[in-house]
């Protein structure tokens, strides 16, 4: 459950029989919270009113237990659409984090799809592994170690998702395993890691063709009739998401995009 106070709060709880959740503006039971349901409204013991919703994807990712920084949900949405993927499909992950970008792919594919997620940190996968499997999501394999060093199948996976410093370490055992013509997508905070990464790609020469860099803006609105203006705490910048394109191996080569040829 999720509850929303007077400000627009969000608290993620997960219901026991005898639980309670206490707070400054006052505590309610676990009960009362249940019997309200989704789109009820509960009363604290202060008098302040609590709106009961149902957590949404972008509501437990922002507000689940952390071991990492999360993909933002935004920018998790924006992976999703730039790798194109479909139901019953494979993706490839490495840097599980805390889950989040994890999630949204298991979703993406659906139960008859899979996601198989690399982490090198043993208490991050553990974490991760753990607000996954909280959710309920049961397509997510996690392994613990290093990409680079991972013994995978070639052209065994339809999209490959990246959240790592230095992506470019672990490509040239990552790209065999993608599907020819298929994505890459690497979540990176700084842009100079994009810059790194192009060249990276281009000196070593690895069959992977960019298409696209983005930076995904997210503006939220207070409206409150007749009153409207963008709300004072906005998201700022997250991440730079660079999409590439796998290549036939014959056309690996220094030009990394259409514009150098």
């Amino acid at each position: 459950m999720v509850l929303v106070d007077s400000k627009g709060r969000r608290y993620l709880l997960r219901l026991e029989e005898s639980g309670r959740f206490d707070h400054t503006f006052g505590g309610v039971s676990h009960q009362q919270i249940l019997a309200a349901g989704y789109g009820g409204n509960v009363v604290t013991s202060k008098n302040a009113s609590l709106r009961v919703l149902r957590p949404s994807l972008e509501d437990y990712v922002l507000l689940m237990k952390r071991g990492a920084a999360v993909t933002y949900p935004k920018d998790a949405a924006a992976i999703v659409m730039m790798l194109d993927l479909a139901p019953g499909e494979r993706v490839l992950e490495a840097g599980s984090g805390s889950g989040g970008l994890a999630l949204f792919l298991a979703r993406a594919v659906g139960p008859a799809g899979k996601v198989v997620s690399y982490e090198k940190r043993p208490a991050f996968k553990a974490r991760a592994e753990e607000n996954v499997r909280a959710r309920g999501v049961t397509n997510v394999i996690f392994k613990e170690g290093d990409l680079a060093k991972a013994s995978l199948e070639p052209q065994s996976f339809d999209a490959l998702a990246l959240d790592l410093m230095e992506p470019w370490e672990v490509l040239e055992n990552a790209l065999p395993a993608l599907k020819t013509g298929r994505k890459l997508v690497c979540y990176l905070p700084n842009i100079t890691q994009v810059v790194h990464l192009l060249r990276e790609i281009g000196e070593r020469r690895l069959p992977a063709r960019k298409l696209r860099v983005i930076e995904v803006a997210h503006r939220e609105w207070d409206v409150r009739p007749p009153i409207a203006h963008p709300h004072f705490r906005q998201v700022g910048h997250t991440a730079f998401l660079a999409e590439f394109v796998k290549l036939p191996s014959g056309l690996r080569g220094k030009a990394v995009d259409d514009q150098q040829g």
